[in-house]
């Protein structure tokens, strides 16, 4: 195949993870809550999608997942569509040109941006909307679905991996 149809099959392949880990994330108890959270699944889906991609299509991918978040989430786009695009260009950046995209740069990644989105989050929309008992907020739900998040991402790398290895452009 040639580079435009394996582009095609490759952004095609993570449409459709996009779609249905939105639809798991969002469907009401169909993914169990652990300790009061579900995961954020579509930020392990962007993340893992910018670690191979370039900076403008990882960019696209993280302004989609991140309107799909708020959309899904919080009923209005803004928060994580703004910093998903942005984490999203920066990471697709630095993969391609800064440090090597290896597993454990990606942990690193995923461990950074996962913990600065949610807190920019809780800093926002919970400590600055006044909030009342917003530290019990943040120990009985945000702390969990930054774990679970940071956790599933490991898979989605692999899944993504694969993706880009088998559709995309190994230089």
């Amino acid at each position: 195949m040639n580079e435009k149809m394996t582009s095609f099959f490759r952004y095609l392949a993570y449409a459709m993870e996009i779609v249905l880990l939105y639809v798991l994330g969002t469907t009401p108890d169909l993914l169990p809550q652990l300790f009061g959270a579900k995961p954020t699944l579509l930020l392990c889906v962007a993340l893992t999608a910018a670690i191979f991609e370039r900076e403008i299509p990882a960019m696209v991918i993280g302004l989609v997942c991140g309107v799909l978040i708020d959309l899904g989430y919080s009923n209005s786009i803004g928060l994580f569509t703004i910093t998903l695009t942005v984490v999203c260009f920066i990471v697709g950046y630095a993969a391609n040109n800064l440090i090597r995209a290896t597993f454990l740069n990606f942990l690193l990644y995923a461990f950074v941006a996962v913990g600065g989105i949610f807190m920019l989050y809780f800093l926002i929309r919970v400590v600055w909307a006044g909030v009342d008992n917003y530290w019990d907020y943040f120990m009985n739900h945000l702390l969990s679905r930054m774990v679970q998040t940071f956790v599933l991402s490991i898979p989605i790398y692999f899944v993504n991996k694969f993706i880009y290895h088998t559709l995309g452009n190994d230089e």
